[in-house]
């Protein structure tokens, strides 16, 4: 399940390209679709082998539509590129052949809690054209590019939460 209308309806559009993560569920939309999802590891959240780091490695950019930084996913992948990022155990339950099953691994320890201080740096440090802020509706948005957040995100995390702070 997820917040909002467009990621199901992204999902369940006829030619989307879902991701079959047990945890991290991503959908793509379009001729780079499959490659976008393609080898995201069951054991990998938002890290190198997940659709994120395909999208930083297309030079992607995140629709904020109507959120803040608190909730930007492509923070995440800051906290891989972190040197010596805390892990901890996660469990969901897969299917195989038929058969439900718990299953059990180690990821980085996701936490977005200092999300929305580390977007107000970055929108400070950015340069131009890095962010642009504009209204969708009702909904106050920002357009980044992908690639400078999580070149931020990585070495502000790592400064910030090596502090303590």
């Amino acid at each position: 399940p997820s917040v909002g209308a467009l990621a199901p309806t992204v999902r369940t559009t006829a030619g989307a390209h879902p991701c079959a993560h047990p945890n991290t569920s991503f959908a793509a939309l379009g001729p780079g679709g499959a490659r976008l999802r393609a080898a995201h590891r069951p054991d990998c959240h938002l890290g190198e082998d997940s659709p994120l780091a395909r999208l930083y490695e297309a030079d992607a950019r995140i629709l904020l539509l109507g959120t803040g930084y608190a909730t930007c996913t492509a923070f995440h992948l800051g906290e891989y590129r972190m040197p010596g990022p805390p892990r901890r155990s996660y469990r969901c339950v897969v299917a195989s052949r038929g058969v439900r099953r718990w299953w059990e691994y180690e990821d980085v320890a996701l936490d977005d809690g200092d999300f929305a201080a580390l977007g107000a740096a970055f929108e400070e440090a950015a340069a131009e054209g890095d962010v642009r802020v504009g209204r969708v509706g009702a909904a106050e948005c920002r357009l980044v590019r992908l690639r400078p957040a999580v070149d931020f995100a990585t070495a502000w995390l790592t400064e910030h939460r090596t502090a303590g702070s």
